[in-house]
């Protein structure tokens, strides 16, 4: 049968405060000598385990002059270690859901099968968007600028700026708002050109990425950011195409650049 020294162990404790724990829980108020008579461990471990102890409020105690007597709190305290193991266990549940994810993802890439990777929260956003910094070609991307700058905007200036370091180029078809316009004509970069979607299109929170025969997608939600990479070379192929033809058909009206801060567009016959 586990003792309640093991169970406490498994539940955090180090095994020389369960230890004493259970001498305290037995015998009740002690002094620091009286306890060295029943615990086997030295004086300074004592005082270690004491420490965890108050720390962790399973034990009070009081002086009477120099003389300190300590005492354990009501044992149901310790169901509070049972809520904090089952958000532990969540938690960890939730990491290995997300390292399962990745696995397959890379093990579908080594069995020449779709790979796709989930990446969750503000850092995972940050972990899918910086992928395409080692783009070897122009990033063709989908961008709902006002949803990214208000979710993301820290994380997308940052990324701009180490993109524009590496020398990528990139095409962006973003929706034509007064803020995406503003933003773009702000921003500057020589490395970037952009057409605008017509405005009576339905507005979208989703971006999407282009490059080196990956597909990213990135949801832009304020209750939850999102992204999923999908690496295979016909899916990428597909989406490369849509995007050209719709890069064409309304380059066919203008065409955007950006350089040193300033706007020109250039009407296409």
């Amino acid at each position: 049968m586990t003792s309640i020294t093991d169970t406490l162990t498994k539940y955090g404790f180090e095994p020389s405060t369960a230890e004493l724990y259970v001498i305290l829980a037995n015998n009740g108020e002690m002094t620091v000598p009286q306890m060295m008579e029943k615990f086997e461990f030295s004086r300074a471990s004592i005082y270690d385990s004491l420490n965890q102890l108050l720390t962790q409020d399973f034990v009070t105690y009081r002086k009477e002059g120099r003389v300190a007597y300590y005492k354990p709190v009501h044992p149901n305290k310790l169901f509070g270690l049972i809520e904090q193991k089952k958000r532990d266990i969540t938690l960890l549940e939730e990491e290995m859901k997300d390292s399962i994810k990745t696995l397959v993802g890379a093990y579908n890439l080594s069995e020449n099968k779709p790979g796709v990777r989930f990446f969750e929260g503000e850092e995972g956003f940050k972990e899918a968007l910086y992928d395409s910094l080692g783009a070897t070609e122009t990033i063709y991307a989908y961008v709902d600028m006002d949803a990214l700058q208000k979710y993301a905007g820290d994380v997308n200036r940052e990324y701009v700026k180490k993109r524009q370091e590496n020398g990528i180029n990139k095409r962006l078809l973003v929706l034509d708002t007064p803020e995406a316009r503003q933003y773009l004509k702000n921003q500057g970069s020589k490395a970037t050109e952009f057409r605008f979607l017509p405005p009576n299109m339905k507005p979208f929170r989703t971006g999407m990425e282009i490059y080196d025969n990956k597909i990213s997608y990135f949801t832009l939600r304020e209750d939850n950011i999102v992204a999923v990479i999908v690496e295979d070379r016909d899916i990428y192929r597909f989406h490369r195409h849509i995007f050209e033809a719709l890069w064409e058909m309304v380059g066919g009206k203008q065409k955007t650049t950006i350089g040193g801060g300033q706007e020109s567009t250039t009407v296409f016959n």
